[in-house]
């Protein structure tokens, strides 16, 4: 019994030890409209192009003036999309977009500032990395994907199935070994009981027996003092 109780201690321990890498990967940060949006808007406000961006009382509309261009007036938010990289070798990656209108633009304003409209639009898609936890404007996304790919580049080269193999390794190894470890517990158990009621079946059948034989060693004395009692009667006559 000590020992099965010494091993639940460990595999308790040891549980303790893989739990915490599974929930890490359960909780990864995972980013929302809501958490593009409020760093867009802290990246317009840091912008030094930016002279002025301020919320107005109507719903996504901003009070918007800037030097990329001319412009000042009412800037709309259209929409924000969030979506997640499908490649195995970018795993944790997401493209955010910021799709804005200005809407005190003049009918000419596209054709006349649309290499400076351009790159203004490119601006605002962002990227966000898990393993970060923070979201990247495209200009700092640069320096960080090149070490993110350079990392990447030798799983990607492999086999697509041995990728997400590996993928998956580290955080199904620990729960296929403690899976082992819970079957190894419960035979280890089921044998330790199986003992002990075998023991037990010796011992009672054992005591069983010495019953028995205390029973005859009883009537063997029983039979011993009748016949000591039938020898005293036949002296006396």
């Amino acid at each position: 019994m000590q020992s099965i109780a010494r091993l639940g201690i460990i595999l308790g321990f040891l549980f303790c030890l893989c739990f915490p890498a599974l929930a890490a990967e359960e909780a990864a940060p995972v980013p929302d409209k809501a958490g593009l949006i409020s760093f867009w808007e802290k990246s317009e406000i840091k912008d030094p192009h930016v002279q002025r961006f301020e919320k107005t009382k109507e719903e996504g509309v901003y009070d918007f003036a800037t030097d990329f261009f001319p412009y000042k007036g009412r800037l709309k938010l259209l929409n924000a999309v969030v979506t997640k990289s499908n490649e195995s070798y970018l795993e944790g990656l997401y493209t955010g977009i910021i799709e804005l209108e200005l809407m005190d633009a003049p009918p000419d304003f596209f054709k006349k500032y649309a290499a400076s409209y351009g790159a203004w639009t490119q601006q605002h898609y962002f990227y966000y990395a898990v393993k970060k936890g923070v979201w990247f404007p495209m200009s700092e996304w640069s320096a960080y994907s090149a070490d993110l790919y350079k990392s990447a580049e030798p799983a990607a080269s492999g086999c697509p199935l041995t990728s997400q193999l590996s993928r998956y390794a580290g955080t199904w190894l620990p729960v296929l070994v403690l899976l082992v470890l819970v079957a190894f517990v419960f035979r280890f158990a089921r044998r330790q009981n199986a003992k002990i009621w075998e023991n037990h079946a010796k011992a009672l059948a054992e005591q069983q027996r010495g019953l028995k034989i205390a029973e005859e060693s009883l009537k063997h004395q029983l039979e011993h003092t009748q016949l000591l009692k039938e020898i005293v009667g036949a002296l006396k006559k």
